[in-house]
C-alpha cells in the first residue's frame, strides 16, 4: 500500500516510517449513505480519505446540521470522542463510494507511544479543524445567508460539485428551498 499524499504532507514522521507501520492502516470500502460512526457511539478509528466525499453532521431533535464534508486526502474522525473515549455528537457518512484508511484508536495510541512528535503533529491539525469551525460559525452569525452562499461557491466550488444540494442547504443553515430561491435569484442578477 502507498502512503496517501495527506499523510506524507502532514505527518513526515509516519513517511519516513510508512514501510514498518503500514500494516497498523486497513483499507475499507463501503457504498454512498454508509455510516462510518453514528451519533452516540464511541469513535475508536481514525479515517484517512483515499477516494469519497464524507459529511459529519448532527441531529438537532430532527434537524440536520452539517458541520463538515471532507474529500480525498483529509482526516476525519469526532476527535472528541476519539480522545476522551465518550460518545460522539456526531454522525460520519459517505457521500459517495467510499475508500478509506482506518487507524484503530490501539493503532494510533502505539503510533504515539512510538513517535512521540506524532502528537504535536495532529495536536496542530486538531486545532486547525477547530479554527475552520469557528469560522464557519462566526460567519453564521456575521453573514446573510446568500452572502455564506457565494462565499461557499468562491471558496470551495468543489463542495458545491460533488454535494446534493439539500446538505449544502443544511450546511448553510438554511432550508433547501431557500437555497434554491438564493441560487436562482443569484442566476437572474
Amino acid at each position: 500500500m502507498k502512503m496517501p499524499p495527506y499523510l506524507a504532507q502532514k505527518l513526515p514522521i509516519l513517511a519516513t516510517h510508512w514501510d514498518q507501520i503500514q500494516s497498523q492502516f486497513t483499507v475499507q470500502t463501503m457504498p454512498a449513505g454508509h455510516t462510518l460512526l453514528a451519533e452516540g457511539e464511541v469513535a475508536d478509528a481514525i479515517y484517512i480519505i483515499v477516494s469519497c466525499a464524507l459529511r459529519l453532521w448532527h441531529n438537532a431533535q430532527g434537524r440536520d446540521i452539517t458541520l463538515q464534508f471532507f474529500f480525498e486526502n483529509q482526516l476525519v474522525a469526532s476527535f472528541e470522542s476519539f480522545y476522551l473515549d465518550q460518545p460522539s455528537d456526531f454522525t460520519i457518512e459517505s457521500l459517495e463510494p467510499t475508500q478509506v484508511l482506518r487507524l484503530s484508536k490501539v493503532n494510533f495510541d502505539q503510533l504515539r507511544q512510538t513517535y512521540p512528535a506524532l502528537e504535536t503533529t495532529i495536536t496542530r491539525l486538531i486545532c486547525e479543524r477547530f479554527v475552520t469551525y469557528r469560522n464557519t460559525f462566526f460567519d453564521q452569525l456575521q453573514l446573510t445567508p446568500t452572502e455564506r452562499y457565494q462565499q461557499l461557491v468562491q471558496d470551495d466550488p468543489e463542495l458545491i460539485e460533488r454535494v446534493p444540494l439539500h446538505l449544502i442547504a443544511a450546511y448553510l443553515g438554511i432550508t433547501p428551498v431557500s437555497l434554491s430561491r438564493i441560487r436562482t435569484r443569484l442566476t437572474n442578477d
